[in-house]
């Protein structure tokens, strides 16, 4: 008995298999395969047919094939969804994209029309794309695959890279949001009165006690969940995993407007040209500066140089703001003042494979060492606020909505 249930178990299991295996096909590739270069990347989108799993194959040169990307030292990566972005591309460097399908395990189908490109470095070429809402935006984040745009009376804006645009209100949180910082394990927002909020999915935001009553301007963070926000008067709180908030003490009384983490230090810079800086986030300096202009952002970038075999990396700080101010630092502490950039106060800069800085009028600067700046074709002439680094390159954002994106 036990030997012709056995029996019938291994004849049920094999025509199992057998018609799983008749299921199992090719398929065609999307007609509207599409690959756009970005910076250091490339977004790949397409329309994907019902229960078809999609293969793209990449490889540096022109020839890439579905068939013969192994050989010439390419890659593969399966069972993607659109849009998909491929990054930690080289700059300069000419890449070839391709893609199949295949239905229940079957082999891979004919590959799309290769299309050959080569990622280029952004911030040059900018788009005006159409205002998000009317509001003032203040700040701007974003992660591998999200951004965020936070502003006036908490509005909050979701843009999902290929995606549509997302609209929410977060009804906990009327006062105004000054800024948005990804820390690594979710997004912190804060604003005016102490206002801080929180999201781990950039969908559900929630609102955190943050201890103070103070406008809160900037957010730092070394990227491991922790935050540190700044405001009015010095105002200096910490969290661990921007849930929980405890207050500290940063040394001055001036607003603090802008802040960053990099070189292993926290620096950050507000009112009458101050500047604190700290290793731990607890303890802080207050340094001397050449200036007595307010400082609105700070940046920091690891700028790498190759000559030859030899390759160096050096650290560069960039603190900005009234006028066009401009102080460089290498290590967080000696601080130089240079020639102005601008007439205009830059309110933001970011360092993404070279640093960009946005400001009043529409203005907005490129380095590529942060000491020698080039003014570039905004398209608009509203002030903005603040710009992040995307997977494909830079957004910008400002007043009654604007909102700019390069590539």
């Amino acid at each position: 008995m036990n030997r012709f249930v056995f029996m019938v178990a291994s004849l049920a299991i094999a025509a199992f298999l057998n018609g799983c295996g008749s299921k199992a096909s090719s398929a065609d590739a999307p007609p509207d395969f599409k690959a756009v270069a970005g910076d250091s990347s490339v977004v790949i989108t397409w329309t994907a047919a019902p229960d078809v799993e999609y293969w793209i194959f990449y490889a540096r040169g022109s020839t890439v094939t579905s068939t013969n990307w192994l050989s010439i030292g390419g890659a593969a990566i399966t069972n993607v969804t659109s849009p998909h972005t491929i990054g930690g591309l080289v700059n300069g460097t000419t890449y070839s994209f391709t893609m199949n399908g295949r239905k229940n395990g079957g082999p891979g189908g004919t590959g799309a029309a290769t299309q050959v490109l080569t990622p280029r470095l952004s911030g040059a070429t900018w788009v005006v794309n159409a205002p998000l809402g009317t509001a003032r935006l203040n700040g701007a984040g974003a992660t591998a695959v999200t951004s965020t745009a936070v502003g006036a009376g908490g509005v909050i804006y979701s843009l999902p890279v290929g995606g549509t645009i997302a609209t929410q209100t977060n009804p906990s949180a009327p006062a105004n949001l000054n800024t948005v910082l990804n820390g690594g394990l979710g997004f912190a927002a804060v604003g005016n009165a102490g206002t801080v909020i929180f999201t781990s999915d950039a969908l559900t935001w929630t609102t955190k006690t943050s201890n103070t009553v103070a406008d809160l301007y900037a957010l730092a963070s070394p990227g491991t969940g922790a935050f540190t926000a700044y405001g009015a008067a010095g105002t200096l709180i910490s969290s661990a995993d921007g849930s929980t908030w405890i207050t500290g003490t940063s040394g001055t009384t001036k607003n603090l407007y802008g802040a960053i983490y990099g070189g292993a230090r926290y620096v950050a810079v507000g009112a009458e040209g101050t500047i604190i800086t700290s290793t731990d986030g607890t303890t802080w300096q207050t340094i001397a500066t050449a200036t007595a202009r307010d400082l609105r952002t700070v940046a920091f970038g690891a700028l790498v140089t190759t000559t030859g075999t030899t390759t160096t990396t050096t650290n560069q700080f960039v603190a900005l703001g009234a006028a066009g101010t401009l102080l460089t630092s290498t290590d967080g502490l000696t601080w130089t003042l240079q020639p102005p950039i601008s007439t205009s106060t830059i309110n933001a800069a970011v360092y993404g494979g070279q640093f960009v800085a946005v400001g009043t009028n529409g203005a907005i600067y490129t380095s590529a060492d942060g000491l020698t700046w080039q003014s570039q074709v905004s398209g608009t002439t509203n002030e903005l606020t603040a710009i992040t680094r995307t997977a494909t390159g830079y957004i910008a954002v400002g007043a009654a909505g604007t909102y700019l994106t390069s590539q």
